[in-house]
């Protein structure tokens, strides 16, 4: 076999050629873990395509064939980007470098006035006024420092709420999303009733509006899942964080939709959605989906 001078999807991922499905789903969710909201969008991007790859058995079977095959090619992750070179250093015309000393000469004589002057100052007002002056320093500095406490306090919780969503939010976004991606054209309303609860009530008016369109059209006719009497069962094989912060978490999920028709063999669609997740007390809400 052949082996590629270019990295693997498997090394993308850090991952060995045999590793299972569970092993590199927790291998993409470490590697995108890492990656604070708004940093490192090609990295992101790359280990999301190795996962898209390595995830689905027929890609992952194909790709396998590529790298056995005499002079296959592999994938590859970009190249980090190229260190810019440092600007030289420009020479220092002598002229200039005169004209500075003599600057600074004159500021040297400057400063020896201003310590003359002060040597003749008056002498210094009586010791009570400068304990009043001390003692309103020391004041401040007080002030400052409860000040500056209260705020390292705020910022420490507020770091550990973050650290908490992270770890709480994804799995609220897989219990959600089996619930609403699902339903069966039997028993449309028991599904909206179940999905509901997941959802903040700004979301739940506008799903529940979608969701009707299932059952009846505007016009009045049996909607599409009620026409082609559709189920549909929603699983989620994994989920990231792609950004996160006090209260408000964005995950990425992966979900596969299995839909069964009368006549037809099930047919399944491997869908990645973004799901804003909000806390609501003790519960984290979907408040918005992207689909892509």
């Amino acid at each position: 076999m052949t082996s590629s001078t270019n990295p693997t999807w498997y090394d993308v991922l850090g991952v060995s050629r045999d590793a299972s499905p569970a092993e590199i789903k927790a291998a993409w969710r470490d590697a995108t873990d890492k990656f604070e909201p708004g940093s490192g969008a090609g990295q992101f991007r790359m280990f999301n395509e190795a996962a898209d790859v390595l995830l689905d058995p027929a890609r992952r079977a194909e790709y396998d064939a590529s790298l056995a095959a005499p002079g296959g090619t592999s994938e590859a992750a970009p190249p980090p980007p190229a260190p810019v070179a440092a600007e030289p250093t420009p020479l220092v015309d002598p002229e200039t470098d005169a004209k500075a000393q003599r600057r600074e000469e004159r500021a040297r004589r400057r400063e020896q006035k201003r310590e003359a002057k002060a040597s003749q100052a008056p002498a210094a007002e009586p010791a009570s006024r400068w304990t009043m002056v001390v003692a309103g320093l020391v004041a401040l500095l007080a002030v400052a420092a409860v000040v500056v406490a209260v705020v390292l306090g705020l910022q420490v919780r507020t770091e550990a709420r973050v650290a908490d969503a992270r770890e709480q939010a994804p799995a609220a976004a897989e219990r959600a999303a089996k619930a609403i991606f699902a339903y069966n054209y039997q028993d449309m309303p028991a599904d909206l009733a179940r999905a509901k609860p997941y959802l903040t009530d700004d979301f739940a008016k506008e799903f529940t509006k979608n969701f009707h369109l299932l059952e009846k059209q505007q016009d009045g006719t049996p909607g599409p899942a009620i026409q082609t009497k559709t189920v549909v069962k929603s699983d989620v094989p994994a989920t990231s964080v792609v950004d996160a912060e006090d209260g408000v978490v964005r995950v990425l999920a992966y979900v596969n939709l299995t839909s069964t028709r009368p006549g037809r063999d099930p047919q399944i669609f491997q869908n990645r959605v973004t799901m804003k997740m909000v806390k609501d007390g003790d519960r984290w809400l979907v408040d918005k989906v992207d689909t892509y």
